[in-house]
C-alpha cells in the first residue's frame, strides 16, 4: 500500500496540473493534430469538443480514438463513439476511460444537435463522470452538461462557443472543512476561416475559471485528395502539435502527437468509419 500511496500522490499532482482531472478531456486525432482549436469545426469527434459540430453530419458513423499522455501508460486515454443522423436533428454517443487501477476517470455521454436554418448550429450533451482513487479512496460520481453553438459569420468564416459544466458539477463535500470539490467551467470561443478547398485556420480561447486563459492555433492542409497535414501551437504550457489524416468514402484515420517542452510527447490515433 505504501508503493501505491507513493506513486499516486505525484501523478495525482501531475494530472491536476495538466487538467486531466476535470472530465473534459475531449478526443480526436485530428482536433489532436492542430492543437485542439476546433471549437468551430465540423468532425466526428465534435462529439467531444463542441456537440453543434455534428449538426451538419450526413451518415451514421462509428469511431475509436487511444492516446498516450507523455508516453506514461498510467495517463493513457481511450475513447469509442456512435453519431446518429434523424430527420429531428443528430444524435452521438460516446465513451471515455483515463488513467490505470490507482486512478481514473470514466465518461458517457449523450448528446444531440441540430440545424437551425442555414448558418446556425447548436448543441448539447449530458454526461456521466465516475472517478476511481484506489488506496481505500471512495469513488464519487456526477453528471455535467455541456452546450456548444457555432454560426457561419460569413462564406467560410465561423464562429464558435462552447461551454462545459455550466452548473459546476460537484464531486465530493467535506462538512468538516466547510468546502467542496467541483468540476471546473471551462468556457471555449473561436474563430475558423477556410481560405480554400486546401487550407484551413483556426483560432480559439479557453477559460478554465481556477486557471489562466489558454490560446490555440491550428491548420490543415489537403496536400491531394484525401490526405491531410496538419500543424498547431497552444499556450499555457505551450506545446506544439502536429498530425496527417487519410480518408477515403468509407474511413477516415488520423494520427497527431504533441509536445510539452518539459513532458514530451503525446501520441494520439483515431478511426472514423462511415456507414454508408
Amino acid at each position: 500500500m505504501l508503493y501505491f500511496r507513493l506513486f499516486l500522490f505525484p501523478l495525482t499532482l501531475l494530472i491536476i496540473h495538466n487538467g486531466m482531472a476535470s472530465g473534459n478531456m475531449p478526443p480526436g486525432a485530428r482536433f489532436a493534430g492542430m492543437a485542439h482549436a476546433s471549437v468551430t469545426l465540423f468532425d466526428f469527434w465534435a462529439i467531444g469538443h463542441n456537440q453543434a459540430g455534428i449538426a451538419q453530419w450526413e451518415y451514421p458513423a462509428a469511431a475509436i480514438y487511444a492516446e498516450n499522455r507523455f508516453m506514461l501508460k498510467e495517463m493513457s486515454l481511450a475513447a469509442a463513439g456512435f453519431v446518429i443522423p434523424t430527420t429531428r436533428g443528430n444524435f452521438g454517443l460516446s465513451i471515455s476511460c483515463f488513467g490505470n487501477q490507482l486512478y481514473g476517470e470514466n465518461r458517457a455521454g449523450l448528446a444531440y444537435a441540430r440545424m437551425f436554418g442555414e448558418k446556425l448550429s447548436a448543441g448539447i450533451q449530458l454526461n456521466y463522470l465516475y472517478m476511481t482513487i484506489a488506496d481505500g479512496y471512495r469513488n464519487k460520481a456526477t453528471l455535467a452538461a455541456e452546450l456548444g453553438l457555432i454560426y457561419e459569420l460569413l462564406p467560410r468564416l465561423n464562429i464558435g462557443v462552447h461551454l462545459f459544466n455550466p452548473g459546476r458539477a460537484m464531486i465530493a463535500e467535506y462538512q468538516y472543512l466547510d468546502l467542496d470539490e467541483r468540476l471546473p467551467t471551462v468556457v471555449r470561443t473561436g474563430l475558423s476561416y477556410a481560405f480554400s478547398d486546401k487550407l484551413l485556420l483556426s483560432l480559439e480561447a479557453k477559460k478554465d475559471i481556477r486557471h489562466a486563459p489558454v490560446a490555440c492555433f491550428g491548420a490543415e492542409y489537403m496536400i491531394t485528395e484525401g490526405i491531410y497535414v496538419r500543424a498547431g501551437l497552444s499556450t499555457n504550457p505551450m506545446q506544439n502539435t502536429f498530425g496527417f489524416g487519410l480518408q477515403t468514402k468509407r474511413l477516415q484515420i488520423d494520427m497527431a502527437s504533441s509536445y510539452h517542452y518539459v513532458l514530451g510527447y503525446s501520441p494520439q490515433a483515431g478511426l472514423v468509419y462511415f456507414f454508408m
